[in-house]
């Protein structure tokens, strides 16, 4: 079975839930595997008074999900514990309105798979990029996530 294929039958499984989702907080959870995205983006949220939780990818995502409850997820696409495709099954569980930044690299072939991960799950608020991108993009994002869970007063102009 083809990976596209398992994306398929996996993504007919009916993840919508009778129950809302949960009240987000104002921060952002980072998946990854080491620091380096974690560290780039601390100062931005300390700067923000938004709060940053780094995660390692072997964890178990749908726990820190309902423990945290982020307005917004950043994660890369080859994490070692789980993919990003995972990563993105996981949200769309959890709920799929929740913003995230996929950093997917210059894989044509990964990139492709996210979008039919997004499509797939139907998934409202992914942003893709090849690498972590520059500081307008990512105070872009977490003002968005932020008018998105109801969860920050400030706003983008």
């Amino acid at each position: 079975m083809t990976y596209v294929q398992r994306l398929i039958e996996i993504g007919s499984i009916n993840v919508v839930s009778a129950t809302p989702p949960p009240q987000r907080q104002p921060l952002v959870l980072v998946v990854e595997d080491g620091g380096r995205t974690a560290a780039t983006l601390q100062p931005i949220c300390d700067f923000l008074e938004i709060g940053l939780e780094q995660i390692p990818s072997e964890h178990n995502l749908a726990v820190m999900l309902r423990d945290y409850s982020p307005m917004g997820v950043v994660a890369h696409m080859d994490c070692e514990g789980q993919d990003g495709c995972n990563i993105m099954m996981t949200i769309a569980q959890h709920d799929r309105s929740l913003p995230i930044m996929l950093i997917i690299g210059d894989d044509a072939a990964l990139a492709g798979a996210a979008d039919a991960v997004e499509e797939l799950w139907q998934l409202g608020s992914v942003l893709k990029t090849p690498s972590l991108p520059g500081i307008g993009t990512i105070v872009d994002f977490i003002f968005r996530a932020g008018r998105k869970g109801r969860c920050m007063r400030l706003m983008p102009a």
